[in-house]
């Protein structure tokens, strides 16, 4: 029987190989020059860069995060070996040319809970615009932290971060730059209980707790030695 344009002959192994080759070769060319610079910012080429491809594998900025960028005198990162009592923060907001409003008084607080695996907590105090704080708070293992506020008017819609970070503690000042609740949301991302400690000090006239039960009001409690 006689090869016809109906029944072609089938195509040699060298011609599948070579075939199986190509599409090989194009897909490797597809994903060095086009998938890892797009996905990952990985561009050994220069394709990506030259697309505009690498522009994709950025993080798109937490637009909360954008906004609290946006602050001056605000936050002031300490080092660790700074105490969070009134003694310091009188001492940062001198360096700062700032003041403790007329009136304010510095109280203390101090907060311990325990994160099981992947729960998370979050904590606020009640600032006055302007009014000063300085915290120090620590964990156990790393966890996620966002340090955040709102104002009173305007709620949620306007929140503004100041870190979102995976980190083990915080030790800084702070000045609220409107009136409203101000602190962090911690989460635990491991599989072991976390230990969370926070010492504070500063103008702040109550807290506030969140959880999966809602907002409830939490009374201070300065630490046992005071």
């Amino acid at each position: 029987m006689t090869e016809t344009a109906a029944n072609p002959a089938p195509p040699s192994r060298k011609t599948l190989l070579w075939g199986s080759l190509a599409a090989v070769a194009v897909a490797a060319v597809a994903v060095v020059g086009f998938v890892l610079p797009a996905e990952y910012g990985i561009d050994p080429t220069g394709i990506g860069k030259a697309l505009g491809l690498t522009k994709l594998a950025e993080p798109a900025e937490n637009i909360y995060l954008a906004r609290g960028k946006k602050r001056t005198n605000t936050l002031f990162a300490l080092p660790t070996t700074d105490k969070p009592n009134a003694a310091t923060l009188d001492r940062v907001l001198a360096a700062n040319k700032l003041a403790m409003p007329a009136g304010a008084e510095v109280k203390t607080d101090r907060f311990t809970f325990e994160l099981a695996p992947y729960e998370g907590i979050e904590l606020k105090y009640v600032l006055a615009q302007g009014a000063p704080m300085i915290f120090a708070w620590t964990a156990s293992k790393q966890v996620n932290v966002d340090m955040h506020a709102h104002p009173f008017q305007g709620g949620t819609d306007l929140t503004e971060s100041y870190v979102i970070a995976d980190l083990p503690g915080q030790t800084a000042a702070y000045v609220a730059p409107f009136t409203g609740i101000h602190g962090w949301y911690w989460q635990n991302r491991t599989l072991e209980p976390v230990t969370l400690t926070l010492n504070a000090a500063g103008a702040f006239t109550g807290s506030k707790i969140f959880d999966p039960a809602g907002e409830h009001d939490r009374a201070l409690t300065p630490p046992a030695s005071e």
